[in-house]
């Protein structure tokens, strides 16, 4: 059972993306928390099953982390895999109590939820809602409940199902011999069976529309520079000045095609400028620059940069605005990547002999920040913090009409990360109503509509110059409105019903009865 759910966990997400699989996934891990309840240890044997379980997911779900170091992959696959282990265990632990199905649906989102923020900011990569990112009747819910309220439709489905398989099972040899009435076998499936197609079809009354458009549009071009194989991940040494000119002439060479019909905003993806062009060695990533601007004028070019922070040995991520007449406002990036683009308690952990590879620590921005450029107000977002809802959330709310992710994925070479890096943004998309342009600097790039359909797909590391009139929309979802409600929600339910059960047990143990788990 573990090695099925977890199996089937990593399926529903690219490279297989089998999202149909998204709606069964759980199934074999909550017969297995069933399974386990009778066990003398129900918890201990849940987390170590739920873990096994995770390790068959996130282990060839985040490979492409291997590059950076077996230790920061295994840690990292290890602690998400942990979190699988919580949901199995807790639910052995809560057994056949009452209101068990929804206790389990409450202890999945809960636990999906708080993988996202914890530790060290969290990392949501590869949560249920994820694998409805091609479409479906249920991507449409993230417009109303956001990504956790698909993973929560999932998860009802999932629960009502294996509820229907166990009762059908308990039936099925006396209904085969005819020892009971053939109804009885519907009897006892009856009840998850209307829970599935009641969960179906309030995801059709839920999804809602998109906000109307303004009217307004702006016409944005995407530099994807190619073949950037050798560019460093953020936050990683920066000594290697032909590889930062040759990834700015990249993006010079995307930008021509632009210059006989300029459009309203030319992106220049994350780590377009690997350097800090007020400086006298970014003098000649300068001049790219201006060779770019004098391409497009008078469009300006919104540009993927590092600055130097207040401290010797620290940077800023930005995302800043350029024309022929200087620096405009910048969106500094406000979740730096832990062990990638900084090192967390850094005085502790210097010794370390593969934390030299990353001698800058980037520091984070402190609030929203929208950019006015071209006529649209543009809610920015960098590298993987399209993964947090919540960042782009706020960003819609103070204004956005148009969310630009910008990001540089060329550490990852061919592997799946950036197809899963855009299915993050497909769901942005849906929840914010806004179109997203998802631009990397190596690829993937796209433009993502509110309806989450995905047009002017690239590829990677091939050179492409892609081009769309964007509509802009400023109206505010019902996921917006309700922002981390759902998974509150869920977090509270969860915490009850495993207060219940801590009761039962301090009230057996005063009764005399005693418990191992």
């Amino acid at each position: 059972m573990a090695l099925a759910g977890g199996s089937m966990l990593f399926a529903g997400h690219p490279p297989i993306d089998a999202g149909w699989l998204g709606y069964v996934a759980l199934v074999p891990l909550v017969a297995l928390s069933r399974n386990l309840s009778t066990h003398q240890r129900p918890f201990r044997a849940g987390l170590g099953w739920g873990t096994l379980a995770g390790l068959v997911a996130f282990g060839p779900l985040l490979y492409w982390l291997l590059p950076f170091g077996v230790a920061a992959f295994g840690l990292l696959v290890v602690i998400q895999s942990m979190w699988l282990g919580l949901f199995v265990g807790l639910g052995a632990v809560y057994g056949e109590r009452l209101w068990r199905p929804a206790v389990l649906v409450a202890l999945w989102v809960g636990i999906e939820a708080a993988r996202g923020v914890w530790p060290l900011g969290g990392f949501g990569w590869g949560s249920l809602g994820y694998t409805q990112h091609a479409g479906g009747p249920l991507l449409g819910v993230a417009r109303t409940l956001g990504v956790h309220g698909v993973s929560l439709a999932l998860a009802a489905i999932a629960v009502a199902a294996e509820e229907a398989i166990r009762t059908g099972r308990a039936v099925w040899p006396a209904a085969r011999k005819a020892e009971i009435p053939a109804e009885h076998l519907f009897g006892a499936i009856r009840t998850p069976l209307l829970t599935v197609l009641g969960v179906l079809s309030l995801a059709v009354l839920l999804t809602g529309e998109a906000p109307e458009p303004t009217g307004g549009t702006v016409e944005v071009g995407i530099a994807q520079a190619g073949d950037t194989r050798a560019t460093a991940a953020a936050g990683v040494n920066r000594l290697d000045s032909d590889r930062i000119q040759r990834v700015a002439e990249l993006a010079l060479q995307a930008t021509q095609p632009f210059a006989a019909d300029p459009p309203d905003l030319v992106i220049w993806p994350e780590n377009s400028l690997d350097i800090d062009i007020r400086t006298p060695r970014g003098e000649p990533i300068a001049d790219l620059l201006a060779a770019g601007l004098e391409a497009v004028a008078p469009t300006p070019i919104l540009a993927g940069e590092y600055i130097g922070g207040p401290q010797p040995n620290t940077l800023f991520n930005r995302m800043t605005v350029f024309t022929e007449e200087g620096e405009g406002a910048s969106y500094v990036k406000r979740k730096p990547v832990p062990f990638g683009e900084y090192v967390p308690a850094r005085s502790l952990l210097d010794w370390f002999p593969p934390l030299e590879q990353i001698p800058n620590d980037t520091l984070p921005g402190a609030e929203a920040q929208v950019l006015e450029v071209a006529g649209a107000h543009i809610g920015g977002v960098i590298c993987f913090e399209n993964i947090f809802p919540g960042l782009v959330r706020d960003q819609v709310l103070a204004g956005a009409d148009l969310v630009v992710v910008s990001t540089n994925n060329s550490s990852f070479g061919d592997t799946p990360m950036s197809a899963q890096h855009l299915a993050f943004s497909t769901l942005r998309a849906v929840e914010t109503g806004r179109w997203v342009v998802h631009a990397g600097i190596s690829g993937i790039s796209a433009f993502i509509s509110p309806e989450g359909e995905v047009l002017q797909r690239t590829e990677l590391f091939e050179p492409a110059s892609p081009r769309m009139e964007v509509p802009l929309l400023d109206g505010t979802t019902m996921a917006m409105r309700l922002g981390s409600l759902v998974p509150g929600l869920a977090q509270m339910m969860a915490v009850a019903a495993m207060a219940l059960v801590l009761g039962e047990r301090v009230r057996a143990r005063r009764t005399g009865t005693t418990e191992d788990d």
